[in-house]
């Protein structure tokens, strides 16, 4: 199973760590990871924005969508925020956006370190999602 990097913002990271936040959802104009890379039954590191490293899920069930218009993000707030916990200042930022990857989590534990996390951040420092391999 693979393993990847969530860069979250704090909140979210909380969120997800009490067990509030079920899924991370990630919405992008162009087709990049964790879209078509990510699978069921793998691992998620949760890192905080300009941050440690805080928690771990297991990947329980993915979503993917793509050719999103703004009619079909406005479904998708309705039917995934109470999941994704999403603020109207994300919706708003994220409503032209044409891919969407669901990731709903599972197993959600409290760690401090990602193995190969300084090796991948090296190659992309600023991305927003790593995938760290098997």
């Amino acid at each position: 199973m693979t393993r990847h990097v969530a860069v979250v913002h704090r909140k979210y990271a909380e969120l997800i760590l009490s067990g509030q936040k079920k899924a991370e959802l990630r919405l992008t104009k162009n087709r990049i990871v964790p879209f078509g890379i990510i699978k069921r039954g793998d691992t998620v590191f949760i890192k905080i924005a300009s941050g440690p490293v805080c928690g771990r899920a297991k990947v329980r069930l993915v979503e993917q969508h793509e050719n999103l218009t703004p009619a079909d993000i406005r479904r998708l707030r309705a039917a995934l925020n109470d999941t994704v916990m999403g603020d109207g200042a994300f919706w708003n930022l994220k409503r032209t956006a044409r891919y969407a990857t669901v990731v709903h989590l599972s197993d959600v534990k409290k760690c401090d370190e990602a193995p190969g996390l300084a090796e991948a951040r090296a190659g992309n420092p600023r991305a927003a999602w790593l995938v760290l391999g098997d």
